[in-house]
């Protein structure tokens, strides 16, 4: 008989983790005009009355990866501090580490003592997606830097 406190992992849904990732490549590159040329911060005023902002800083750059600061800045609040990297040749992005949590695991048995998702990894890169997804919707990626993502749902 099984022990009653003992439970099963669910398995990780790599398929949809990468692609979630290169998703989030590529709203990153929209929000980050002349990246290449050596721009290193991006500010974005979020709302119609500018109530928080959210500022993109690149604080490392290698051949194959960047790692790009995600600050929102809001009065009265603690800005939530993401660090991104950009894998360049694999076309992806994940977060590395969000207020300084890092290293998750691919999967969790829930509840556990940090109350993370069963999947928490991937759950913070949809949230990511989401949060770039709505700073992009409200216009403050140039559309000259906009690339066409193809995106094949079955």
């Amino acid at each position: 008989m099984a022990n009653s406190t003992s439970q099963k992992l669910t398995p990780v849904d790599l398929k949809s983790h990468h692609a979630q990732c290169e998703l989030n490549f590529y709203r990153f590159l929209n929000l980050m005009p002349n990246w290449q040329d050596g721009e290193q911060q991006w500010l974005l005023a979020i709302g119609n009355n500018g109530n928080f902002y959210v500022r993109l800083r690149v604080i490392d750059s290698a051949r194959y990866t960047t790692t790009v600061e995600v600050l929102q800045q809001q009065e009265g609040l603690d800005p939530p501090r993401l660090v991104v990297r950009l894998y360049h040749d694999a076309s992806m992005a994940e977060i590395i580490s969000w207020d300084g949590h890092r290293h998750w695991k691919p999967q969790y048995t829930y509840p556990n003592p940090q109350m993370y998702h069963p999947d928490e990894k991937l759950e913070l890169n949809r949230f990511l997606g989401d949060w770039l997804e709505l700073c992009h919707s409200h216009g403050y990626a140039a559309p000259a830097y906009c690339e066409s993502v193809l995106v094949n749902r079955k």
